[in-house]
């Protein structure tokens, strides 16, 4: 199913696409509490003002005291954060602005080399903004075939992972194919795995086809694209030794944290993590499945993608370093 690829992966979360202007989840939250709809909705901004975590918060409106009225409040807030997160990744003009060359370059890596003969290249991400579709491209620099998003399909006259795309509108909704696994397909592509959906995405009966709140794994398991997706990213990490960089995440997600950890303590999975925080080891070991995590690691880095990507296109130390540790 999954072809033969690198063995050379990526996982990004909310810290990735902050480097672009996406939000982390406590910037989330600032969002929602001061949004229009939320302060004039008192049991929302009560909510949110007892409640910091925004998913939790989430989860907390599928239950009494709240109404359907209520919850399509707080998912309209939502989504208009992340519609706001989008006009910024797309800005063009960011200042410092960080290499996108180097970073594609780095991207289009995971594909490997010509010669390896891969069918198939993953890149796997939680967020479910834009970044990827935004600005995953230029793959013929790297011999690599371009970004693809398995089982959807976009609105007509839609293009996705290219330059130029403009500024957000209801023409940018996509649709899962009706059966993902067995109409959707992994070979000969850059496949972006959006683990989590995106905020774009919507159902045949005009649902969100988007992880967001509590009781993530349930929610999974009742979408045919999100299940087959969580099916890839676990035969593909269970593939024996593979190397997986995850960059930008958190840790705060039990489902996809125990399913790193299996696959270290049993298929030879290495991590490589990169995230800014000043303690990799102490975020590590205070999350779910952590400690298991750790014993798989190849080495860590923490300065921001500015200074491993400037603006003046120099090639770094750090690149180099990172470059050299993780993909041998």
């Amino acid at each position: 199913m999954i072809g033969k690829f690198s063995k050379r992966i990526l996982l990004t979360g909310a810290g990735w696409s902050r480097n672009w202007g996406g939000q982390l989840a406590n910037e989330v939250w600032s969002s929602l509490v001061g949004h229009p709809r939320i302060r004039a909705n008192a049991g929302l901004r009560d909510l949110l003002l007892d409640e910091t975590a925004f998913e939790v918060a989430l989860g907390k409106t599928h239950v009494a005291p709240f109404t359907a009225a209520d919850r399509a409040e707080i998912e309209q807030a939502v989504f208009d954060t992340f519609v706001a997160m989008d006009r910024e990744i797309a800005r063009p003009d960011h200042d410092p602005w960080i290499n996108i060359y180097k970073v594609q370059e780095l991207l289009f890596r995971f594909f490997g080399q010509r010669n390896e003969g891969n069918s198939s290249g993953y890149l796997f991400t939680l967020n479910q903004d834009l970044f990827f579709e935004r600005h995953l491209y230029n793959e013929h620099v790297a011999g690599a075939p371009g970004g693809v998003l398995p089982g959807l399909v976009p609105s007509p006259g839609q293009r996705w992972f290219g330059t130029n795309i403009g500024a957000y509108d209801p023409t940018f909704t996509m649709q899962p194919v009706v059966d993902p696994r067995a109409q959707g397909r992994l070979a000969n592509q850059m496949n972006v795995i959006k683990l989590h959906g995106s905020f774009n995405w919507r159902s045949p009966g005009g649902g969100n086809v988007m992880v967001v709140g509590t009781e993530k794994t349930a929610k999974i398991a009742s979408m045919p694209l999100l299940s087959w997706y969580a099916d890839i990213f676990r035969a593909v990490i269970n593939t024996g030794d593979v190397r997986l960089m995850i960059a930008g995440y958190g840790f705060a997600d039990e489902h996809i944290n125990a399913a790193i950890a299996e696959a270290v303590e049993h298929h030879g999975l290495s991590v490589f993590i990169w995230n800014t925080t000043s303690d990799v080891k102490g975020l590590v070991l205070s999350s779910p499945h952590g400690a298991r995590i750790w014993k798989g690691l190849i080495s860590t880095a923490t300065r921001p993608l500015i200074e491993v990507f400037p603006s003046n296109q120099a090639e770094t130390e750090e690149y180099r370093r990172i470059h050299a540790t993780f993909f041998p």
